[in-house]
């Protein structure tokens, strides 16, 4: 061979001094199987969002690691768990993870490639510094589970997987710890519990920064909600689903049902059987001269649907607002940053800012989609007419060349009336007083969807009625438009939920100067409108339990379930910079400087380590377990007249035992030698466990033996 060749080989095999064997690890089995055990508690909160097979090939790589440990003579698999092949794994994995995603940079690539990874180390682990390096990665990637979720279950999901980290923390800190299992878990537990006041404690006075930490990368997810388009069925569709749309805190009382018409999507343009949102909308401002007390005030929190609507009640007289100073969602305070003046010096601080913009079709649109949680304040007056600031567009009249039946219907009916306030409701008396139905599964349309709605099916859902009403109203000259949103809401307690079964549609006619609103659906359903889509559809299958109002426990459970994510949601993930400010109000610091929080913090946190310190066992250490099991041997010599003496010795004291019971000799020997061995002798943790054990099942022997000798 080449003298340049055989100088390469050497170099190379300097390099990879581990390719061909991979050394025992020095990491004990307990701390091993801990290590295992919080991998896999790790992946339960990720398997309804990572691939099938990462969670198998992370649990396939956890496994044969394990394997390894009991059967270390395996042939194959020392190279199979060596770097190289670990390195090779890591690479098709991340190969087939952007196969599967189609792209590599984002939320759930990431986290499934950090899964793998953090498995990959777990089957190369050899030394205690490469198990806190796992302690970390595992901790890090349980905090993801809040990338893709940060409600209540979430939290309770992670609760086991925290407790094993905590476990695996003791085992490592103090491995040849004979201790057993339930006994550490108490320890860490007991740990955790004390650690929860200092962490509530640095949750709320903290300082708050204005926005989030980071920001997440928007990963393309189905999401329920409306549209900016509908066609006949849609809204039907979305009617079918519980989800929670938003949920409403009103500051007063509460709006009646037929006064709950939450404005959404305004639909001005029509191709004869799909209806869209006009492009040619401008922005406008809200105003209102009316009775200041007419006005409604309220917050809502607006659940993540990947648009960029908002939603209020009809109709908005203010834009909506947030205490985020990260105002439009953009990064850049809304309104040039703009707040309003007040006496507070805190107030510059504090101030709300606008988040969304108010249309000329009266749709409030904020500045980016919708992706997480939105709370937002907004005010409105329930009002049932809208005066705009400039005379509809062209849009509004326009119908192409289908629905030939409707216009001619709607020429003939305008032209027995005087005016078009009579004809709009004309035309709903037309709809009460014909055989038309209400119902969530109508017959499929064709090409002329009005027409045959009309005169042929006569049954369809809200976006039936609804169409069909702009058709007639824009075939006799009318400008309309269709509207939807939510109609509805279901009160909980202290606030209202607004679900996807409340979706609706309804009308505007520009009639005497003003968009008036007018619900074609009331007119053949009015109870959809008084009391929610259960009443209108006792008898359909298709209505969503949590719609039907049904009473019952499970019904009730299910609505204190929602209460308690809601005051999680409000007090725990909203808990913002203004959160913050009001709790310092309350405190009497309105502006507290930085050394009054920390004097805060700090006598805080002396007062929580003299209660946790002054707790009844937690000012000494407990003995070791072979120390309280030779305890409990004293005990059970002295119940039976064998009490030990003060200045007697470990040999002596055995003699005296093995005298006086002479057939538990042999059982009282191996006793106090095995004592002997645990405290004197050095071991490997393995055999100091199982000489525990032995103790301890040997000690409960000779307490039955002792026992029943007495008798």
């Amino acid at each position: 061979m080449k003298p340049q060749r055989i100088r390469s080989l050497r170099v190379l095999r300097r390099l990879l001094p581990d390719m061909g064997q991979m050394p025992r690890a020095s990491l004990d089995a307990r701390t091993l199987y801990a290590l295992a055990t919080l991998l896999l508690l790790v992946q339960i909160p990720h398997l309804l969002h990572l691939p099938a097979w990462v969670s198998l090939s992370a649990a396939t790589l956890v496994g044969l690691r394990l394997m390894l440990l009991r059967k270390p003579d395996v042939r194959w698999l020392t190279p199979l768990l060596s770097p190289i092949s670990l390195t090779l794994m890591a690479t098709a994995s991340a190969v087939f993870i952007k196969l599967d995603f189609g792209y590599f940079i984002g939320r759930d690539p990431s986290v499934a490639f950090l899964y793998i990874l953090v498995a990959a180390k777990f089957a190369e682990i050899r030394r205690p510094s490469d198990a806190t390096l796992l302690l970390c990665l595992a901790a890090f990637l349980l905090l993801t589970q809040y990338f893709y979720s940060q409600t209540i279950l979430a939290a309770l999901i992670t609760l086991p997987a925290v407790l094993a980290l905590a476990y695996a923390l003791a085992i490592l800190r103090d491995p040849a710890n004979p201790a057993r299992t339930p006994e550490q878990l108490k320890l860490a537990g007991v740990l955790l519990l004390q650690g929860l006041p200092l962490a509530a404690l640095l949750f709320a006075v903290f300082p708050r920064l204005p926005g989030p930490l980071w920001s997440l990368p928007e990963d393309a997810m189905a999401r329920t909600g409306l549209s900016d388009s509908m066609s006949p069925g849609s809204i039907g569709q979305l009617s079918q689903s519980d989800e929670v749309a938003f949920r409403v805190e009103f500051d007063g009382p509460v709006p009646s049902p037929d006064q709950r018409y939450w404005r959404g999507p305004v639909l001005s343009e029509f191709d004869g059987r799909h209806w869209s949102a006009s492009p040619l909308r401008l922005e406008t401002t809200p105003s209102f001269r009316g009775n200041p007390d007419s006005i409604v005030d309220y917050t809502v929190m607006l659940q993540p649907h990947q648009q960029r609507w908002l939603f209020a009640l009809d109709a908005a007289v203010s834009l909506p607002r947030s205490f985020d100073a990260a105002a439009d969602g953009t990064g850049n305070p809304a309104a040039g940053g703009q707040t309003e003046n007040g006496s507070n010096p805190n107030a510059a601080r504090r101030q709300s800012r606008v988040i969304g913009r108010l249309m000329s079709d009266g749709q409030m649109i904020s500045g980016k989609p919708v992706s997480q949680v939105l709370r937002y304040r907004q005010s409105s007056v329930l009002l049932d007419s809208i005066r705009p600031a400039r005379r509809p567009s062209d849009e509004t009249l326009f119908l192409p060349g289908r629905n030939t039946r409707t216009i001619a219907f709607a020429n003939e009916l305008r032209q027995s009336l005087d005016s078009d306030l009579a004809y709009a409701q004309a035309i709903l008396d037309h709809f009460h007083r014909e055989p038309f139905h209400y119902t969530l599964r109508p017959q499929l349309l064709g090409d002329t969807p009005v027409d045959e709605f009309l005169f042929d099916t006569r049954a369809g859902f809200c976006e039936h009625y609804a169409a069909a009403f702009v058709v007639l109203m824009r075939g006799a000259g009318i400008p309309a438009r269709v509207v939807t949103g939510y109609l509805g809401g279901e009160m909980n307690r202290d606030y209202m939920i607004v679900r996807q079964s409340d979706a609706h549609a309804w009308t505007e006619a520009f009639i005497e100067g003003t968009w008036r609103r007018f619900d074609p659906t009331g007119a053949v359903a009015p109870s959809r409108v008084e009391q929610g889509l259960a009443a209108a559809l006792p008898g359909e299958s298709f209505v969503p339990r949590l719609s039907r109002r049904q009473a019952g426990w499970i019904r009730d459970a299910q609505l204190r379930w929602d209460a308690l994510n809601h005051g999680w949601q409000r007090l725990v993930v909203d808990f913002d910079n203004d959160s913050q400010d009001k709790l310092w109000d309350r405190l009497g610091l309105a502006t507290p400087a930085l050394w009054q929080i920390t004097v805060i913090v700090l006598l805080l946190a002396a007062t929580w380590c003299a209660v946790v310190l002054g707790l009844p066992g937690m000012g000494r250490s407990k003995p070791p377990p072979i120390e309280r099991l030779w305890q409990r041997l004293c005990r059970v010599l002295g119940t039976h007249r064998l009490a030990r003496a003060a200045n007697e010795s470990t040999s002596e004291y055995r003699a005296r035992a093995c005298a006086r019971w002479p057939g538990q000799a042999t059982r009282l020997e191996g006793l106090f030698r095995d004592f002997d061995s645990l405290r004197f002798q050095p071991l490997e943790v393995d055999r100091q466990l199982a000489r525990l054990r032995g103790v301890r099942r040997e000690l409960r022997r000779l307490e039955w033996a002792l026992l029943l000798q007495s008798r």
